[in-house]
């Protein structure tokens, strides 16, 4: 079992209300932390948020007083890829990882945040096929294995401040809202299916483990560097589409044929047709005991709340 390494800390964290982010204010909240939110719309109240601090004005940050900050801002990478679109969902990671990491810098080393936990994603490895992708696997290619490369590397520069860094790279977020939010009408209409050839490995996470897993990185100073943000038990997309559909008791008899998905703008298709088998070689380093470690396990538990 792992035991608890800080008690009453305050934590910073940029995305608070979103999916991901509403998950970690909560668990947060429910061991007595103290979080601080960064937003663009700093006189929106946030449930389970202490205080909100502008996240508009990326010259002008105030990251002072924290002991951890969490970084999950950014454009989503759902929706059509023009090159508008690509161009946000690239800039607003990079850009506003820089500014962080300067506010940071603009801090007395001794009053800096201990420890920088910043979000990324395992579209990092690009398409693996079948092999197993662990934290020291290779960049892949195509445009979110740059994004990611280009993010962590702007991230990777808190180091130099004293800050340790943690980067956890998320996999696909299972929850009432998110992925399954926009599936989940699909399906209830009988009109869900496998994607393409249906082989290709799905790596995912339920939100309230990631949420967990998020914590830990900020809790255990023995963290650092890249986390396999994922359950140990990915699944072909195949399974993943008969499984979901049971749990909705309906049928997936309506498949995505390849040649569909890959007339999608941009590249696109990637989002759906790349392979990633990811292992979480260092969580389970450090003895991580997921709630919801399987694939019917965690669609149980988001379904009975849907």
């Amino acid at each position: 079992m792992l035991e608890d390494f800080d008690l009453g800390m305050k934590i910073g964290i940029t995305g608070a209300s979103g999916f991901v982010g509403s998950a970690i204010v909560a668990e947060a909240t429910e061991r007595g932390w103290t979080v601080v939110a960064f937003s663009r719309s700093p006189e929106k109240e946030i449930e389970g948020v202490e205080e909100v601090r502008s996240f508009s004005d990326l010259e002008n940050l105030d990251v002072s007083g924290l002991d951890s900050i969490l970084h999950l801002a950014g454009e989503p990478i759902v929706g059509m890829w023009t090159k508008e679109k690509k161009r946000k969902i690239r800039s607003s990671r990079i850009e506003s990882t820089e500014a962080l990491v300067k506010a940071i810098t603009a801090i007395p080393r001794s009053r800096r945040p201990q420890s920088f936990i910043c979000a990324s994603a395992i579209g990092y490895y690009g398409d693996g096929e079948d092999q197993w992708l662990d934290e020291d696997a290779d960049v892949g290619f195509g445009f979110l294995s740059e994004v990611c490369r280009d993010w962590e590397a702007e991230a990777e520069k808190v180091s130099k401040l004293g800050v340790r860094l943690a980067v956890p790279r998320l996999g696909i977020v299972f929850g009432k809202e998110g992925f399954l939010k926009k599936l989940r009408p699909v399906f209830r209409a009988g009109l869900g299916g496998k994607l393409g050839s249906g082989e290709q490995w799905m790596s995912w996470i339920h939100v309230e483990d990631l949420a967990r897993i998020f914590l830990l990185c900020v809790e255990n100073p023995d963290i650092k560097g890249k986390v396999n943000a994922v359950s140990p038990e990915p699944v072909k997309n195949r399974e993943f589409t008969s499984v979901y559909a049971e749990k909705l008791n309906r049928k997936a008899i309506f498949p995505v044929p390849k040649f569909v998905l890959k007339r999608f703008p941009g590249g696109m298709s990637s989002l759906f047709l790349d392979s990633q088998r990811v292992d979480p070689v260092l969580l389970k380093a450090f003895e991580f005991e997921w709630k919801h470690p399987s694939l019917s396990d965690a669609l149980d538990a988001v379904e009975s709340k849907s």
